[in-house]
Formats: structure tokens, sequence, C-alpha cells
């Protein structure tokens, strides 16, 4: 077959004409001849007249592609209404307008509207962020004659002309090609440019290996065409994987479930407390009015209606610090999903590695390889792409100089895997075996190819078929090098590319990312799998992975063949280190729910528009910012604004310190709800008035819930919390060492308040609750300090903590001991109760500090 481009005649439209339907039902365009698609498509070599153009733009919309519905702010704004905490709040702020609390009302409105405007505006402004990652705008395309129209007026059958720079606008059929190829990593995974061709290949070949077609969002690295445009919008290929990112269901994220966890926890317990207390009270002979004013007053102190902002606020703040570290949290709830992410699916192209491919070692002599590389090439200026790039740089630092301008030149054939020059011989300089007269041909391509051609023997054939399939293992790229003089120009490439004698080879490797390895072994190190899912070929696939580190787990059949495998087959498959090559789209999405369904939280990374789907099915999606693909950034919950591996194990490490302050918060914040009760019930009980009135209620919860909040979410991370394996997925929240803490807060903040009150109560009610104040106010600030991640931390970690101590214990003194107390209805107590309540202070710090070690806080909670 020769080189000379494939002639475009026009061909007959048929008596039906185009219609729409072929667009939605389309043929195996790659298999189809040119004058075939051409007459499918009702179109000619130049392309549409002008009035079809605008027809079909009506009929088949723009050629733009979408994933997920933007994000809007009164949606958004909604759906933090329908958390469960919000929604029992609502109903708690209608259950106090309706018993006339009206000013409880509007407190708890208040709250339930900060909340739902705090969430909504930082996934808003995170989603802004995202959108300024685009760095393209949106394409244009050129038509045969060309005139640029924007890629989203493209319709099928509009003739369009791609070259080496240009973004690929739409799924089309090659018409002519010379030297065109194409990255298409970011939908198969492949680091390397493929080949393109204008001729049909067979019906059932693989999508990756469709040389006649070129897919929507890939870049031209070099040469030129023309193609006519089969499909835009949503029927491309990238337009189907945004149809997959759109459909894609979100589970639930572990903050989710554990909200509706303390949801209903909370509601028994304020139901619960709202009807013992006036029980009790009525049962110790107290009035009955005032005991259901009580019961109002327990339910509302008990529902933790500062909770939703404590949880908001600590994801925004864990937000904000993970965009010092270079990532987006797109969906503020995945940042404590990260926290419990089990397993880490990982694409290699551009995610693992560099997707640079740079040139290793050359394999032969040094120049006389680089010289005939250099002579394969394009004429300096010319586009190349990126092995020859390098290849070329290498020759120039050799001192060699371009070639003479090639008299013949047989451009990259996808079918024949080669690329040749013929130039004049004199021009070239002296060789062995070159004849001063003639032609100098210089060829490069795959080894195959080029070993096929040679003049070799069996044996030296075998050594170099055995020692190309041994860098191919190695996971590099190998490109082979030959030459011939020949007596004349040849007429076509059958007659010049035979008979080669054979020069050498070079090696390409896609260098793994700084830090990769140091970030697999971290994950390892936290309990966390990683497993590497690619579209790329299982030898380069598995290389990259043992440069990882990752040399636990095993190949697993090719991402095709796992389609026919059943979930009870492929689940014990996807363990550590595993390795999915040549995987599609679906195959990553198959990995990804199998995982799910075996119990796993998963997060995947990517950089791909084929990575989408996975992406957007996971419990947190990773996406790299700088390089990826916009369909990848939108199906993503977190973004890596620096492309760094690394920064997922800051991520997972921010999510699992997220986690682990959230936990601790909520220990201490519903301990002291119950302690609340406790210290209420008690005082009925014994016949006595409650000790705190609704103002003093609302004293304490200003530093009880706000301030402790504030001082728990600046906590540092604990240093051993990336050496120990994530809490098992599933595992309820409220789980036994969060009820443990729970209970030791209560029972200790019971200690701390109740004895002083207990003791005044009978002589004094007004310096009995300033001594309940007291006791209350520097006990909690002590015993929320046991726990601490680390309770011996300096006060520079986090000024926030001793800060918020200090200031509740003096308030708790001012209000007991200065006139100010007067003003909510306090007295000074003496001297001797005074030494009361410190000892009581005293006896719940020391029963406190003992139960943390006892019951190991520090490494359980």
């Amino acid at each position: 077959m020769t080189d000379a481009p494939i002639a475009i005649t026009s061909a007959s439209t048929g008596s039906a004409g185009f219609t729409g339907s072929l667009t939605d039902q389309p043929l195996a365009w790659h298999a189809v001849t040119v004058p075939d698609v051409l007459t499918a498509l009702d179109s000619t070599p130049d392309g549409l007249a002008e009035p079809q153009r605008a027809a079909r733009l009506a009929g088949c919309g723009p050629n733009t592609v979408t994933s997920r519905k933007p994000k809007r702010w009164l949606p958004e704004l909604a759906e933090s209404f329908t958390e469960p905490l919000q929604l029992l709040l609502i109903a708690v702020a209608v259950l106090s307008a309706l018993f006339g609390e009206l000013s409880d009302a509007v407190a708890i409105a208040v709250v339930i509207a900060a909340v739902a405007v705090l969430e909504t505006a930082t996934e808003m402004r995170t989603a802004r962020a995202i959108d300024a990652l685009r760095t393209m705008s949106a394409p244009t395309a050129r038509l045969t004659a060309g005139r640029p129209v924007p890629a989203a007026d493209l319709v099928p059958g509009d003739v369009i002309q791609i070259a080496a720079g240009d973004l690929v606008p739409a799924d089309a059929r090659l018409l002519a090609a010379r030297g065109l190829r194409v990255d298409e990593s970011t939908r198969t995974g492949e680091a390397h440019p493929v080949g393109k061709d204008p001729r049909p290949v067979p019906a059932d070949t693989a999508l990756a290996d469709r040389a006649s077609i070129l897919y929507a969002g890939t870049a031209v690295q070099a040469g030129e065409g023309t193609a006519v445009v089969v499909a835009t919008s949503a029927r491309t290929e990238l337009g189907r994987l945004g149809k997959l990112v759109a459909d894609a269901k979100e589970p639930p994220t572990p903050l989710q479930r554990t909200l509706a966890q303390l949801a209903r926890a909370v509601l028994v317990l304020a139901i619960a407390a709202s009807i013992l207390v006036p029980v009790v009270g009525l049962l110790a002979g107290q009035p009955l009015q005032d005991m259901i004013l009580s019961g109002l007053t327990v339910a509302f102190a008990t529902v933790p209606e500062e909770l939703p902002i404590l949880v908001v606020v600590l994801l925004a703040v864990g937000g904000r610090q993970l965009a010092r570290h270079g990532a987006l949290l797109r969906r503020l709830r995945a940042g404590e999903t990260l926290g419990a992410v089990t397993v880490v699916v990982t694409d290699k192209t551009g995610t693992l590695t560099e997707h640079q491919l740079r040139l290793g070692d050359i394999h032969g002599e040094r120049r006389h390889v680089l010289t005939v590389a250099l002579a394969t090439q394009p004429r300096p200026g010319a586009a190349r792409d990126p092995m020859e790039t390098q290849l070329a740089g290498a020759a120039h630092r050799l001192g060699l100089p371009d070639p003479a301008e090639d008299l013949v030149a047989f451009p990259f054939d996808p079918h024949r895997k080669l690329v040749s020059r013929a130039h004049p011989n004199p021009n070239i300089g002296p060789q062995p075996n070159r004849d001063a007269g003639g032609v100098w041909l210089a060829v490069a391509g795959a080894p195959e190819a080029i070993l096929g051609r040679c003049r070799l023997d069996p044996a030296q054939r075998a050594k170099l078929d055995a020692h190309v399939h041994d860098l191919a293992r190695q996971g590099l790229r190998v490109i082979a090098f030959a030459e011939r003089v020949l007596p004349g120009i040849p007429q076509n490439r059958d007659a010049a590319e035979t008979d080669l004698t054979y020069v050498g080879l070079a090696t390409f490797t896609d260098p793994l990312r700084p830090g990769v390895a140091e970030a697999v072994a971290a994950l390892t190190t936290a309990g966390v799998a990683t497993i590497v899912v690619t579209g790329d070929h299982p030898d380069t696939a598995a290389a990259i992975a043992a440069q990882a580190g990752l040399t636990a787990g095993r190949s697993i059949p090719r991402g095709g063949d796992l389609t026919e495998l059943p979930d009870a087959d492929l689940q014990p498959l996807l363990t550590h280190g595993a390795v999915v090559a040549r995987a599609t789209p679906a195959t990553k999405h198959r990995v990804v729910t199998a995982l799910q369904q075996r119990g796993e939280i998963v997060a995947v990374t990517g950089d791909g528009a084929n990575d989408a789907p996975a992406l957007a099915a996971a419990d947190v999606g990773i996406a790299l910012g700088a390089r990826g693909a916009d369909l990848a950034r939108a199906a993503a919950d977190l973004v890596l604004t620096d492309d760094a591996y690394p920064t997922v194990v800051t991520a997972i490490a921010k999510g699992r310190n997220i986690s682990a302050q959230l936990r601790r918060a909520v220990a201490f914040y519903l301990g002291a709800k119950l302690a609340l009760v406790i210290v209420l019930l008690a005082a009925l009980t014994c016949g006595l008035p409650v000790p705190f009135d609704p103002v003093h209620i609302v004293l304490l919860e200003v530093f009880m819930d706000l301030g402790a909040s504030v001082a728990f979410i600046a906590e540092p991370a604990a240093p051993a919390a990336m050496r120990q394996p994530p809490r098992p997925p599933g595992a309820r929240f409220l789980d036994r060492p969060e009820l443990a803490a729970l209970a030791a807060v209560a029972a200790t903040l019971t200690v701390a308040t109740l004895p002083g009150y207990l003791l005044l109560a009978h002589t004094h009610l007004g310096a009995a609750r300033a001594a309940a104040i007291l006791g209350w106010l520097a006990g909690h600030a002590a015993i929320a300090w046991t726990l601490r991640t680390r309770p011996g931390l300096s006060w520079r970690a986090n000024p926030a903590f001793p800060a918020w101590a200090a200031i509740a214990t003096l308030t708790g003194f001012i209000v007991a001991l200065t006139p100010a107390g007067r003003l909510i209805h306090l007295s000074a107590p003496s001297a001797a109760a005074l030494a009361g309540v410190g000892a009581a202070v005293l006896t719940a710090i020391v029963a406190a500090t003992i139960t943390r070690r006892l019951l190991r806080f520090t490494a359980r909670l």
C-alpha cells in the first residue's frame, strides 16, 4: 500500500438524505469507508452548505458536553435544610412557637438559617474556585475552507481541518491524514501519542485501536488531516462519559450517616428528658406549671441546635487548611469522608506519573542512532511530538546538524507503525556502508515493525526480540531505528521500507511524579490499600506500580475481561497492590462499585475524562486540577490544585483529624447536655428548684457549645493518626469509645457542678446557683482538656483551647463573685462554699484524667 493521500470524491447523497437517527444510533464509523461515511452523513468532501448546517444545528443542538448540573444557590440552599439535625431543629422551632416561646423559636430559626447559608456559601465558593481552573476557553474548529467556527456550532457532516496543537472538537471520521498523532491519554490512559490513519479498521476493533476515528477532547500532537464530524455533544464518547457522571449516584457519606444517628439519639434524649424532668419534679412536690415550663426548657436545652454549626465550621476550617496544602473541597461533607477511606483506586498516566515521556537510554552507537532519529523528523520549525522533541534535543546536544530537506517523506502510519524520510546521501556525512551518491533512507518505528524489515539472521533477531521484550516489561516505551542506501528516490514506501540495516533503540519513560513512592508507603502504613486501574499496557502498568512500591499485589485480568467476571470472583482479586490494565471507563466504575459492595470506603484519583465515571461513583473522587480534564474536575469531590500525589496523603490525614476532632467535640458536647439533664433531675429529686434559669443555660451554652467547638476545631492531628488503620467501614459513630467518653464527661461534669449547689440550695438559692455556674464553667473547661488528642500540647499549637478555658473560668468567677452576677440573679457564695466548689472541681478533673487513661481515649477516639 502506498503513502499517497486518499482521494476524496463527491458521494451521492441518496434519496433519503441525512437523518438525525444516525447520530443517536451511530454506525461503526471506524469500519466504514470514506465514501460511505460521506454518503451516510449526506455530506461532501467540502462539508455542508450553510442552510444544511443551520438546520442540523437546530435539530442536534449545540456541541457541548455536560456532566453534573452546575451548582445553583437555591437548590444548594434547599438541600442543606434536609440534613437530619436541621429537620429536627425546624421541628423544635415550630413547637417553640406553638408553646408561645417566640424568642426561642426565633433563635433556633436564626441558627438553622446560619448553618444553611454557611454550608451553601462554602460549597459555592469552592465551585467558583474549580471553575477558575479552566485554563482553556471553548475551542474553535476550522472548516475545510479554513473558516473558524465555534466548536459548539459543529454538526454531524461538517468537514474540519486538524493540525498539531488542536484540541479535537467532536468525534470525527478521518478523511485524509499526514503524520497525524493524537494524545488520547485522557480517554485511554496510554501515555504516548497514537497514530491516526483514514483507512477503515474491523468493526470489532477496541476503542483504543480505532485509528480512523478522532475523539472529542483529545489533543493533536503532530501532523495534519481532515475529518468529517460523526457525533457531537452527548453522542460523542466524551459525552457518554459525561452522562455516566451525571447519572452516577453519590453514596451517603459517613458524616451523613453519623448525623442521622445523632439526630435519632438526640431526639430520644430530648423527649425522654422533657418527660422525665416534670414527672420527677411533680413527684417531689413541685408546682405543675413550673414543671411544664421546666420540661420545655430541658427539651430545648438538650436539643443540640449548635451541633450543625459545629460540624459545618469544622469542615469549613478543615477545607481551608486543605486549600492551603493544594486541595480544594468541592463538597464539604467529603472532608470527613476522607478520614474513613480504606482503599485508593488510582489512575497511572498523569496521576502516578508525570505524563511527560522522557528519553532514557540509547541502545547502539549513540551518535549513529541520534543521527538516524533526527533524519526521520520533520524539518526544523515543524510540529514534533514529545518523543521527537526529546530525541532532537539529545542530537543537538551532541552537535549533530539537522539534515537537509528530505527528498521524500513517508509519515507515520499506524498500521505499519513506521515513519521514514529519504535524504541526499552526501549531506549526511560519511558513514560505514554508505555510497557517496544515491539516497539515504532513515526509518523509525515500533521495534517489531523495524526488526521485521531488517536483514538479521535468526539468532540476532531472537536476541533483539528478547531485549525489546525485557525493556517493555520495565515499563519503557521503545523506538527502533534503521537505515538503507537506495540508488534513487523511492516511488512508494513498499519499495523503500524493506531490506533495512538495524541501527539501534531508544527508550522513553513516563517517570513517577515526585513523592509518589513515599505517598504510597504512607498510605500503606495508614492501613489504606492502593489499587492501580489504568488503560495503559499491562507491562507498563505493572512496572510503574512496582516503582511506586506496590509489589504485594498482582495483575488481574485485563479491563475488558472483567465485564464477564462475577462480583464474587472479582472482589477477592481487588487487594492492595492489584493492577488492572487496559481498563475502560466502565471497568474503573465496576472496580469502584465492587469495592463498595465489599464494604470499603473508596477514594478514586484521576485526571482524564475516562476517570470521571469512577470519580463520580467513589465515596471521595480526587481529581488533578492543573492538568486534569474538565469532566474529571466536575465529577470529583476534591481537586488537587498542585497535581501532587502526596497531597492525597495530606488530605486523608486532614480527613482523619476532622473525624477525630468531630468525635471528641460531639462526645464533650453531648456529655455536657447529659450532665445538664442529670443536674436538673438530681435537684428536682431532692425537692429543690432547678439549678439554672433559662438565662443561666444561655450563658453556659455560649461556652459549652460555641466556645468548645472553636477550641476542638483548631486542634492539630495526633502524631500516630497515619500509623494506624482507619475506623472500620460501617462502624457506628456512637460506638463504645464515643459513648464511654460521653458518659465520662457527663459524670465528671456532674461531680464538678452538683455538690456546690446541693450544699447551699437549702439556705441561699442565689449563692447555690452561683456555685453551680462557677463549678460548671471551671469544671467543663478542665474536663474538655482531658479529651484533647495531646493534653500536654504547647499553647502555641492551638491558642484557641487555652484561651477558651481561661475565659470560661474567668467568666465563672466574675458572675459568681462580683456584682455582675446580680444582673442574672446570682449572689456571691462564702469562702467555705468556694473551697467546696474547688474541691469538687478538682475531684472531677482527677476522675476525668484517670478515666481518660484507663479507657485510652487518645488512641480510641
